[in-house]
């Protein structure tokens, strides 16, 4: 739906969709690759410990800006906030699958791993690579879809775009941005207006 914004108000609502995917980039594509060429697996907690900072960060601010500015860019952070929201249940996924694993090897320990038939005899533990293979999927897959659907945003709210849907959580006042309609509903709206205009 498009709505009635000023340029200042669009600008406003694309800033928490920039913090959003800046997150992203920092944490999971710049910290993850110097963690992952430092070959500390633990450190990779550093991801999720900054973003969840960042994203409770982005919480509190949206409570703020609902409380003080207008509908439209009050529904560009909560719809910000949401993604974070999508981020932090794969985080919370994945902890919970290393920890089941890790309660698992506790009661069976080596129970998971295989003669890695090097000169030394080790063993790899193949339960421990899959587990954090298969978390650090779902947190990539969270990850691109949130990434994409924020730059999307970007766009919508440069174009004065918002989704209806969110007046469920964010109810519409009198002072909320006019609604201009969607597509040809738009246009005959403005065309209308105009006549209006002329007229008087």
């Amino acid at each position: 739906m498009h709505y009635q914004v000023t340029e200042d108000e669009k600008r406003r609502a694309k800033t928490p969709h920039h913090i959003f995917n800046i997150n992203i980039i920092i944490t999971h594509l710049f910290i993850s690759m110097i963690v992952l060429e430092i070959g500390d697996t633990i450190a990779l907690l550093l991801v999720p410990f900054i973003s969840t900072l960042v994203i409770a960060w982005l919480y509190s601010k949206t409570k703020k800006v609902i409380a003080n500015d207008t509908w439209f860019v009050a529904s560009h952070w909560f719809m910000a906030w949401r993604r974070g929201r999508i981020l932090l249940i794969s985080y919370g996924i994945a902890i919970a699958m290393v920890a089941i694993y890790t309660l698992i090897d506790m009661i069976f320990p080596g129970g998971f791993s295989m003669n890695d038939f090097s000169t030394e005899g080790g063993q790899t533990n193949l339960g421990e690579i899959i587990t954090i293979r298969f978390a650090a999927v779902v947190i990539f897959v969270a990850v691109l879809i949130t990434f994409m659907q924020t730059g999307i945003s970007v766009y919508d709210a440069g174009n004065g775009i918002s989704n209806p849907s969110l007046e469920k959580f964010l109810p519409r006042t009198a002072d909320s941005n006019a609604e201009l309609g969607e597509g040809k509903d738009e246009v005959s709206h403005t065309q209308t207006k105009q006549m209006e205009s002329s007229d008087k």
